[in-house]
């Protein structure tokens, strides 16, 4: 299994270049480039600070879903599910899917229910508002 953050982010851009031919990936791209600042100050430093997403996903040019694939860090690390959460606010505030996925996927990429999550936060509406 694949530890590195940067392997996995860079093993599942690939799969979804390949995977989903009609869509636009983007690596590493800051939250300021992605979304208006916003208003809540508790959001705005977080956004301000060189937040990213991990892989922006475009449909017809339009941003409509983040993925953030993360270690065991992200579910114990009382900071990191702090940050976690204002990334997700910020997602949820401009109507864009946040999906949040264990390291492992990447050894499920070639799965069936694996194409349908993603298919669902590309193609459907699953943000909560």
């Amino acid at each position: 299994m694949i530890q590195n953050d940067e392997l996995i982010i860079e093993k599942l851009y690939s799969h979804l270049v390949n995977e989903f031919p009609r869509l636009k990936f983007k690596v590493k791209i800051p939250l300021k480039e992605l979304f208006p600042e916003p208003e809540n100050k508790w959001l705005k430093s977080f956004w301000s600070n060189n937040s990213h997403a991990d892989i922006a996903v475009f449909r017809h040019n339009k941003l409509v879903a983040i993925i953030e694939p993360g270690g065991s860090a992200h579910f114990k690390d009382e900071r990191q599910k702090v940050r976690d959460s204002k990334k997700d606010k910020i997602c949820q505030e401009n109507r864009v899917n946040c999906l949040r996925i264990a390291n492992s996927i990447i050894d499920y990429l070639d799965k069936k229910i694996t194409r349908r999550l993603f298919k669902k936060y590309f193609y459907g509406l699953v943000w909560r508002g």
